[in-house]
């Protein structure tokens, strides 16, 4: 009896030390791999933010109508050249001719050479409307989570000027849901110039004029 109380002891003491070492490897290649798909999701819809600000003039943060935007809207494909025309307030002011002698001024042309889809040119394979869903596939089984990412617009004021801002956030806790709590728990505590800082994965700002994200560049790559 005293040697099969042993061998238990043995073996209990044994699965815990192996479950130390082997846990914590397991969560930070679950969080990697989670942590780059929803990055991704949120590059992409930093993406088509800017795309609706540069040709709206400001944010959305309504997915379908940023996804409707992006399904219909076309920049103007444009080309910038150097020229030169009289300066005729210079040329006046001298009592000179620009065909005898006057003065001229640099200038710069744009001609609009077409347009272009912005579907086709930045979201050929992205589905708008689907970047704030997010799932993981664990050992070939697809794996539904409790949240979703968020996303807000609003009004940041720089003296007299009102700029429109944005702001994505997805929860540590809910992407990492199914692991183990005191993992999860080391993690949300995260302050590293490598990891992701905070209990939230966050692009834009509320509060600033930024579009950047709170990840560090490793965490910036496709998805396998």
């Amino acid at each position: 009896m005293v040697i099969v109380f042993l061998l238990a002891l043995i073996g209990y003491f044994g699965y815990e030390l192996y479950d130390s070492i082997a846990a914590p490897v397991k969560f930070e290649k679950v969080k990697e791999e989670r942590y780059k798909k929803v990055i991704a999701q949120l590059i992409k819809l930093r993406e088509a933010e800017n795309a609706h600000k540069t040709i709206t003039g400001k944010y959305t943060d309504d997915i379908n109508k940023l996804a409707k935007f992006v399904d219909t809207a076309k920049f103007a494909l444009v080309q910038r050249r150097d020229s030169s025309v009289a300066d005729r307030e210079k040329n006046k002011r001298f009592g000179l001719n620009a065909d005898n002698g006057g003065y001229y001024k640099e200038i710069v042309v744009t001609d609009t050479l077409g347009y272009k889809s912005v579907k086709d040119s930045l979201f050929q394979n992205v589905n708008i409307a689907t970047l704030l869903d997010y799932s993981f596939t664990t050992e070939g089984k697809q794996i539904e989570t409790p949240g979703k990412i968020s996303l807000e617009t609003g009004t940041y004021f720089d003296d007299d000027n009102a700029i429109s801002v944005f702001e994505a956030r997805a929860k540590k806790s809910d992407i990492l849901f199914d692991q183990p709590k005191r993992l999860v728990e080391q993690e949300l505590r995260t302050k590293a110039v490598e990891g992701v800082t905070g209990e939230e994965i966050v692009v834009g700002s509320l509060t600033e004029v930024t579009t950047s994200g709170n990840w560090p560049r490793q965490y910036a790559t496709s998805p396998k």
